[in-house]
């Protein structure tokens, strides 16, 4: 009796142990390549948070050399107040009546300079200032319904805010009427307040590049460092009372000096507002943007043209609108282009793209080369692309931001091809590496460069650098042996 056969099993083909070697090997570098990436992370942090010190160093070195100086200036007035006492119903009203200028003709004529301690600056100026026009006492005091016996006009003063004190080296006799009035140095909250404002403003001309565009922050603020002082005096308007017009002319000048900006409140029915001089950066800002103004390489000029409607005060009131009046104010910002640390911060933002993309071109490239490099090696050139960063913010504190972000960018560059070239020994996949790593940091450089469309640059660009890693991925076989 025969014994059957034993039916063979059909062989299963094989997986070769190279293929499964080499996918196990690149799984394990993609995964420590995204935590030697994460891992990177924190010195980027620690940079950012250097930058932004150096920053509040900027910010406070300004705020230094202003109080030694003299703050940010703001022009306010002159403005008239007037006591009044009446019964009513039995009751005793009293209070104060302030009135503002039918017209005002405020001109400013400035010149600005650097101060530097260490490696910040800070923008001073100095120059002449000079207010004129009108004050119309009826039409202003008629809408407020007091009886005109209630007005104590012997008891009025004038008021000019003036901003920091220590900033004004002379100021003339007030030719107010046919007298001229002497102005004392004072304090008056109610009447006159100091406020900066730093407005988010492009200086525009035929020149501007990206390494010289001019910006400073976007907020109004009260500025508690600026003293809130005004030049006051007292005037008996008794007999000018009595005229049925009541209009006085008035005329003021002043030498004054000051940093960071200087401010006018158009308190005018109607006001001419003009400031112009020398200042290589200068940008306007405040409630209301200039009617006309010419910006050149080392000087400006601009004029306000505005009356009492583009504002929400009246000429004459009775409560405290000292605020409402500064917040009202034009300005002319001589900040120091201090956007650097901005555009460093920006390119910190980057670091997590870069160091990815590099090292899958690396990992492509030792692939492609059929030599492994080992986790330490990537760690050592994510390293050298933090240290880009490092680099930068050391340089654009002494050169500009561009010819920082190129001197940097090319030391990186060409200490990241060496390096590859001596670990894969093969000079192509070198060149590769230092390409695609130059193509990174010109493709970021211009979206810096841009301001409407970075975004959209941005994620075209990410587009075209992922569909260029899967086209790669598609011809590369992730298969290596030693």
């Amino acid at each position: 009796m025969e014994i059957p056969p034993i039916p063979q099993r059909q062989p299963q083909t094989a997986t070769p142990a190279s293929f499964r070697q080499g996918n196990m090997r690149v799984g394990l570098k993609i995964l420590f390549m995204a935590l030697i990436t994460l891992g990177l992370m924190i010195p980027d942090l620690i940079i950012y948070s250097m930058s932004s010190d150096r920053e509040d160093s900027q910010e406070e070195t300004v705020s230094t050399i202003s109080k030694s100086w003299s703050g940010p200036q703001l022009i306010s007035g002159p403005i008239i107040s007037i006591p009044y006492r009446y019964k009513r119903d039995n009751e005793t009203v009293s209070g104060t009546v302030r009135i503002l200028p039918s017209d005002l003709d405020a001109k400013a004529q400035i010149d600005s300079r650097t101060l530097s301690r260490s490696i910040y600056e800070a923008t001073v100026y100095s120059g002449t200032v000079s207010l004129d026009g009108t004050i119309t006492l009826w039409n202003e005091l008629e809408t407020l319904g007091i009886p005109r016996q209630a007005y104590m006009f012997d008891q009025a003063k004038i008021t000019i805010g003036i901003g920091d004190l220590k900033g004004l080296e002379s100021v003339s006799e007030l030719s107010i009427g046919d007298r001229n009035l002497t102005l004392n140095g004072t304090n008056d909250n109610e009447i006159y307040q100091n406020t900066s404002y730093y407005d988010q403003v492009f200086v525009s001309s035929d020149t501007d590049d990206f390494a010289t565009s001019k910006s400073t922050r976007n907020s109004w603020r009260y500025n508690n460092d600026s003293s809130n002082g005004c030049l006051q005096s007292p005037i008996d308007l008794s007999a000018i009372a009595d005229s049925a017009s009541a209009s006085i002319a008035f005329k003021v000048d002043m030498k004054i000096k000051g940093s960071q900006s200087i401010a006018f409140t158009p308190v005018g029915r109607e006001n001419t507002i003009s400031v112009n001089g020398l200042c290589k950066s200068p940008s306007f800002g405040g409630m209301f943007l200039p009617s006309d103004r010419t910006v050149n390489a080392d000087n400006f000029q601009a004029v306000w043209r505005l009356n009492s409607n583009n504002r929400d005060y009246p000429q004459a009131f009775d409560e405290n609108m000292a605020s409402e009046i500064a917040q009202s104010a034009v300005v002319v910002n001589m900040l120091v282009p201090v956007d650097r640390y901005l555009k460093v911060d920006r390119t910190l933002k980057y670091a997590f793209l870069v160091i990815m993309l590099t090292f899958v071109t690396i990992l492509f490239c030792e692939i492609v080369a059929r030599t492994p490099m080992y986790m330490f090696q990537y760690l050592l050139i994510g390293l050298a692309l933090i240290l880009f960063y490092s680099l930068l913010l050391s340089l654009v504190e002494h050169i500009s931001f561009g010819l920082s972000y190129f001197i940097a960018a090319l030391m990186t560059i060409g200490m990241v091809t060496v390096y590859v070239r001596a670990v894969l020994k093969n000079a192509r996949m070198a060149m590769l590496t230092g390409s695609v790593l130059a193509l990174m940091y010109a493709f970021i450089y211009i979206l810096m460069c841009l301001e409407t469309y970075a975004l959209l640059t941005g994620s075209i660009g990410l587009f075209l650098a992922l569909a260029a890693v899967m086209y790669v991925s598609m011809k590369v076989k992730l298969v290596y042996t030693d």
